[in-house]
């Protein structure tokens, strides 16, 4: 008889700026404190999730002190540097908004944007050791990594995939998704995380591409895709919240003019609104049809499944735990700000917070834009030591998630990891 395996684990990483920090308290609390191996096979990213994915892919040969020194990346960073607003952007606002004929730009070339992104590509091209992506790959530390953007020409929200499986171009029949066999560089995390109008798009291939938050938040699919049997998924959007809250947002709404940082902050809620609940609600109906088949039909329900479908492993059980934010994360930062006034920064974006943001927040509203923006060590650290707390409530949960086993693959499946071979892609 054919031996049950060890489960594949996703970690499936959300796009959300400054919010990203929460990602890395829950990656502390798995690495630190669970007590079983924490192995993650495919890793999985969009936006700020693109570039802490990146970081972990990359240092997954040291999982015990990973998080550990992403969180110190964090704590070097400041709302002043990363958004960097000088006279010379100013003074290039006329060929941002009406643009310019180009010439043939080189892969990695940035085009447009208000803000001077230098120290926040400084950090991911320096402080992401990008070669050890593929010997980590090479080495079967990791089955694949993927981030996604979206082609600025068309709005196809695209997936670069770097594993050690072939992987097909044709993985989706969704018109508006590809995929994209490649060597993953810093060019690809930055195009991730490019806030289209504010940051510069980043030419990849023979296109640009600005945030993957605008069309796949939190890519849970391309998780899936890429072998993963079990998904930790860390959002950064609290649960939705209930109706009463939802008619005190409402009211409050009603008595503030809307400005355009209040406009700016629930834009940026409204792409994290993703089809994140719609698919795991999908993913848990399909294993509850699963089981039922089986209790009806016997164990070769699922095989047959298969055999009948176009992909070999469309059908099988993915057991997921989700987690995310138990506080509001803009309170939090209007904390913050309310706390230090932020003192310590006297750059415009810095004064544009304390001027805006917290008359918006006395108003009524939450601070959503600077929960976003707010890139801060305090900030940072308090987002950390939630995601802490929130992983730890959910500690059986998660050992869960790493402890058991699954059963053995279908033979396709089994001849796929047998094929297993060079680290997958041309460079894009």
């Amino acid at each position: 008889m054919a031996r049950a395996r060890r489960a594949r684990v996703g970690l499936v990483l959300s796009g959300g700026g400054a919010r990203g920090a929460y990602e890395v308290g829950v990656l502390r609390y798995v690495r630190e404190r669970l007590g079983v191996e924490t192995r993650f096979d495919v890793i999985t990213g969009t936006s700020v999730g693109a570039v802490n994915g990146a970081y972990i892919a990359a240092t997954c040969d040291r999982p015990r002190v990973q998080a550990r020194l992403l969180q110190r990346v964090w704590k070097e960073l400041s709302v002043d540097r990363v958004y960097r607003i000088g006279w010379d952007r100013l003074r290039d606002l006329p060929r941002v908004l009406f643009g310019r004929a180009l010439p043939k730009l080189p892969h990695g070339a940035r085009v447009g944007g208000l803000i001077d992104t230098g120290h926040l590509e400084e950090i991911v091209r320096r402080r992401i050791p990008w070669p050890a992506i593929t010997r980590n790959l090479r080495d079967k530390r990791l089955s694949a990594f993927a981030c996604t953007a979206t082609e600025l020409a068309t709005g196809v929200s695209t997936t670069f995939v770097q594993s050690t499986r072939r992987v097909s171009r044709r993985w989706s029949k969704t018109p508006n998704e590809e995929v994209v066999p490649t060597s993953i560089t810093a060019d690809h995390a930055l195009a991730s995380a490019a806030i289209p109008a504010l940051f510069p798009a980043v030419r990849v291939g023979d296109q640009f591409f600005v945030d993957g938050m605008l069309r796949q938040n939190t890519p849970l699919r391309p998780a899936m895709r890429l072998g993963a049997d079990r998904l930790l998924v860390i959002g950064l959007r609290r649960k939705e919240a209930p109706m009463v809250t939802r008619r005190r947002l409402r009211e409050q709404a009603a008595t503030i003019y809307p400005n355009l940082f209040f406009m700016l902050g629930k834009v940026l809620n409204a792409m994290a609104l993703d089809k994140l609940e719609m698919d795991l609600d999908r993913i848990e109906r399909m294993n509850r049809m699963l089981a039922a088949g089986e209790r009806a039909f016997g164990a070769e329900y699922t095989e047959r499944l298969r055999d009948a479908g176009e992909y070999a492993r469309a059908y099988r059980r993915v057991d997921t735990v989700l987690i995310r934010p138990s506080a509001n994360l803009g309170s939090l930062a209007h904390d913050v700000v309310r706390r230090t006034g932020l003192r310590q920064y006297d750059g415009l974006t810095a004064r544009l917070i304390r001027r805006n943001l917290l008359r918006e927040h006395v108003e009524g509203s939450d601070s959503d834009l600077a929960s976003y923006v707010l890139f801060d060590p305090l900030f940072a650290s308090e987002l950390i030591d939630l995601g802490w707390e929130d992983a730890k409530s959910q500690h059986d949960e998660l050992r869960e998630l790493f402890e058991r086993e699954v059963e053995p693959e279908d033979a396709a499946a089994a001849d796929a990891d047998r094929a297993a071979g060079a680290i997958e892609g041309k460079e894009q």
